[in-house]
């Protein structure tokens, strides 16, 4: 039922939504006169990596806790 590896399908969406605010963000800052642009985009990159973040603690969240590491069924 439960395995020591991280949940690789949590893992691979951490990484597309980081990958995807740094882009989203350094397309905001292309252009250097657009101001509201960088503020939309340096909070984009804020968000994606607060939700980036949780999804990596919730992949890895068996790896946190000592008492779960046994395994009863093997």
């Amino acid at each position: 039922m439960f395995r020591m590896k991280p949940n690789k399908g949590t893992l691979a969406i951490a990484i597309v939504v980081l990958l995807l605010g740094v882009l989203f963000f350094f397309e905001g800052h292309r252009d250097p006169g657009d101001i509201p642009a960088h503020e939309r985009a340096n909070l984009l990159l804020a968000i994606s990596v607060v939700v980036s973040g949780l999804l990596f603690i919730v992949s890895t969240g068996r790896m946190w806790f000592k008492h779960l590491w046994h395994d009863r069924y093997r």
